[in-house]
């Protein structure tokens, strides 16, 4: 079967939006097309200015298929709680485990992501306006099938965290949705997704991503994972995790 990537991004007079992608087959492509420009005219932050749509065939022999992470929660009733979980979380893993929760509260707008070693909590990406972006990731379910469409926001970021935390460089990911009315942040490491609620007041535009790397880590090598290389992570259904 031959896939394809379709990928959208929707600005305003420079400021991001919204994005998302899929990986389908030929027979929704043009479907998708519209679902995903749809999502970038109902976005919360606004409605979006200029939308740009990506569409690229897929190598099948080049798409890696890894497992999603563990889901745990973390009951969290309030933005101060979730913040001592996060810290908790991330100490063992770095020194600058408070450098790396601050500037990721801190940061508005960011395209992408922030790359910082866990060794020295240097930012590690060329541009930080852009960061690092993970793209070319959807989810397959138990037979190998694209997951139907739909903005499924939770859903989303375990895709994206499965194919992140993939890689042998990668020891964490702190999640922060930009979005003023999601309020549902994660920690991804070691094999688990742990989900923290209440991570931000109602209407905060604060957050970003951040993915913590391991001290003498092949950047350029990482960037051309995440951006570049195609990911189906298998998810189970809905009746698998009850």
């Amino acid at each position: 079967m031959t896939y394809f990537s379709v990928r959208m991004r929707a600005s305003s007079n420079g400021r991001h939006i919204s994005g998302a992608e899929r990986i389908v087959p030929a027979e929704r492509v043009s479907v998708t097309c519209a679902q995903l420009a749809q999502r970038a005219l109902d976005h919360p932050k606004g409605v979006a200015a200029e939308t740009h749509l990506t569409v690229e065939a897929l190598d099948p022999e080049a798409i890696r298929r890894v497992p999603a992470l563990a889901v745990e929660v973390a009951e969290c009733a309030h933005p101060g709680e979730a913040q001592q979980v996060i810290r908790a979380l991330l100490a063992p893993l770095t020194p600058h485990a408070d450098a790396l929760v601050r500037d990721t509260f801190a940061a508005r707008d960011m395209r992408g992501a922030m790359l910082v070693c866990a060794g020295t909590g240097a930012r590690l990406e060329p541009d930080r306006e852009r960061g690092v972006r993970v793209s070319h990731v959807d989810a397959v379910d138990a037979t190998c099938t694209t997951v139907a469409p739909g903005k499924d926001a939770a859903r989303e970021a375990l895709v994206l965290s499965s194919k992140v935390a993939a890689h042998p460089d990668v020891l964490a990911e702190l999640c922060i949705s930009d979005d003023p009315d999601y309020t549902t942040g994660y920690v991804a490491h070691a094999g688990t997704y742990t989900r923290i609620p209440n991570i931000k007041p109602v209407g905060s535009p604060a957050g970003a991503r951040a993915f913590l790397v391991r001290e003498g880590a092949d950047t350029a090598a990482l960037f051309r994972y995440l951006e570049r290389e195609p990911v189906l992570v298998r998810v189970p259904s809905q009746e698998d995790a009850q």
